[in-house]
């Protein structure tokens, strides 16, 4: 065979088609994680499991008149950011040579498909996920006349993102050891699973990202005493408060088990956990099983009143997300002691708890019933801060025709959906600086356009890194009134 040499593009064999082995230098990353570069046709070339800057031979598995995308069969060179994964369940489903001779899954064996960078070194995991931010909000936002301009004013004012430090070691990163709840499948066997990347179930024996309470409730979850679990239970929620090492009856677990059939299953635990059963074939519900409808969480120190998590809520899987969620927005909107704020979405008042102590009023609003609950028994000890419940446009308007004044807002809207016509009524109640906590860049990035037709321009974005190992990142968003 011959090899042809394009400016930087290797191409092996005779042609460049489906399952052609192709050596191409990679310069850039995509939303999704994977490494990208141009082949010589100017399509683009998707590959996970490799870093921009390195190069490398993939073989071509699927290609359009506009990309391409390959599975990683060698690094031909390494990028010095290549590391090798704590995680065992981590890598590429394939055999994969590395420039140094070293092989990585070389039995092939399946792999999961939750974390997409633990080769990178986690310095430049963040530096990749505000080149992403830029990019999505570049090229979706367009907030000037050229893309040029763009770039430009998103370049000012993505700033770099913020890590997370570990509480036990002085400059230390949390990318490990954080996560406080997690979703899992139920396989044929009774084990719990998480997603392949094969698209299978792949059963596993431990997770880094677990907070030492969660890898504790998960490692304690005995399937040989649970037999029938599988046949009635097709998904399992673990959850813990975070609130120390160890379980135990003042800092319990929470188990929810996700059933299409009526009936509870036989369940034996030997653990100090609240369980419940998710019914989820008609209207969802819950049925509390063993042990109680709450449980103990904390935020910066404070105790609080937690419900069992039923939804997707990317935050709620950090450990420290809250906390560092209110020291960003606080300062980002530049909030002081004698001005009055208002929180929408604030779930179970864990922000809104800390966000109390630096202004003078706030007033948290939330629509989900369970959260409410939660809300209120966290806010009732302090005096400066009020509970509502209800959907937010409605809301909104009762407390514009109530009279109430406010100086910022800060809103997380679940699923990242921003809805323009909230900006205008913030607009007529004359709030001048908004905050908008999402971790979804793509949705932020179309609603720019919109929501500077409502009244507010887009400030400053402070990226912050609560999903370590994966392309994903949160925003705290502020938007001034015009």
């Amino acid at each position: 065979m011959s090899l042809l040499r394009l400016a930087g593009l290797f191409v092996t064999g005779y042609n460049a088609g489906m399952n052609a082995l192709v050596s191409i230098e990679l310069t850039h990353v995509a939303a999704t994680g994977e490494a990208i570069a141009r082949d010589k046709d100017g399509r683009v070339v998707f590959v996970a499991d490799a870093i921009p800057g390195e190069t490398v031979e993939v073989e071509i598995v699927e290609e359009t008149k506009r990309w391409r995308r390959g599975i990683l069969r060698t690094v031909l060179k390494a990028s010095p950011d290549r590391v090798m994964a704590l995680c065992p369940h981590f890598g590429p489903p394939q055999p994969v040579a590395l420039s140094d001779g070293r092989v990585l899954n070389e039995s092939g064996a399946p792999r999961c498909a939750g974390c997409v960078w633990q080769q990178i070194d986690y310095e430049r995991q963040l530096a990749l996920k505000r080149e992403i931010v830029v990019d999505t909000l570049t090229r979706n936002g367009r907030p000037g006349k050229t893309w040029e301009q763009s770039r430009q004013i998103i370049e000012t004012l993505v700033a770099e993102v913020v890590a997370l430090g570990a509480q036990e070691a002085e400059n230390a990163v949390l990318d490990f050891g954080f996560r406080t709840q997690m979703r899992f499948d139920v396989g044929q066997s009774g084990r719990l699973t998480l997603t392949g990347r094969n698209g299978d179930r792949l059963a596993i024996d431990e997770c880094p990202l677990h907070h030492p309470q969660l890898a504790q409730l998960f490692a304690g979850f005995r399937v040989d005493k649970n037999e029938d679990l599988s046949t009635a239970v097709h998904r399992v929620t673990l959850a813990v408060g975070g609130t120390a090492d160890f379980l135990s009856d003042r800092a319990k677990g929470v188990l929810i088990l996700h059933s299409h059939r009526d009936e509870p299953p036989g369940l034996e635990l030997e653990l100090p956990v609240n369980a419940f059963l998710l019914h989820e074939r008609d209207e969802p519900s819950l049925e509390l099983l063993v042990g109680d409808w709450t449980y103990s969480a904390q935020v910066d120190g404070h105790p609080l009143t937690a419900y069992p998590p039923i939804g997707d809520d990317i935050h709620a899987g950090h450990l420290l997300a809250d906390e560092v969620l209110v020291a960003v927005a606080a300062e980002l909107l530049e909030l002081k002691p004698f001005e009055h704020l208002l929180e929408l979405w604030a779930d179970i008042g864990a922000r809104a708890t800390l966000l109390a102590e630096q202004v003078a009023t706030i007033i948290a609003v939330e629509e989900a019933e369970l959260a409410v609950a939660a809300l209120r028994a966290n806010l009732a000890g302090l005096d400066n801060a009020d509970a509502w419940q209800g959907e937010m446009l409605p809301t909104i308007r009762k407390l514009r025709r109530a009279g109430y004044r406010f100086d910022a807002v800060l809103l997380t809207p679940p699923d990242g959906a921003i809805e323009p016509e909230l900006f205008s009524l913030l607009t007529r109640m004359r709030i001048r600086r908004c905050g908008l906590i999402t971790a979804d860049p793509l949705s932020l990035a179309r609603a720019l356009t919109a929501v500077d037709e409502a009244g507010y321009r887009l400030a400053a974005v402070q990226p912050i890194d609560l999903q370590p190992h994966q392309p994903g990142v949160t925003l705290v968003a502020r938007f001034d009134r015009k």
